[in-house]
């Protein structure tokens, strides 16, 4: 694994420190992350709902245009994996 490699996989895991946290703490709530993807920077945000967690991702240049999942996920981590692929998907 070179350099550039270790620095992807800290900032993924930096990225995750809040939505792991909704694991965690096992209440309601919600957290919202910054992510870049294809030029873009988006607000990612995890929320529980019920027994699962759902996402919700806007970009940052156009905040009136957020998408929502329409499932329900088990871990907060699978939601935002969910959400990413919404993204790579719509670039």
């Amino acid at each position: 694994m070179d350099c550039r490699d270790r620095f992807a996989v800290w900032l993924v895991e930096l990225v995750l420190e809040p939505v792991r946290a909704l694991r965690e703490n096992g209440s309601a709530g919600s957290a919202t992350v910054s992510a870049a993807c294809g030029g873009g920077r988006f607000d990612i945000t995890i929320r529980r709902e019920g027994d699962g967690y759902a996402w919700s991702y806007r970009e940052a240049a156009q905040p009136a245009d957020e998408r929502t999942s329409t499932e329900s996920f088990a871990d907060p981590e699978d939601a935002f994996w969910a959400a990413w692929t919404a993204i790579e998907a719509g670039i």
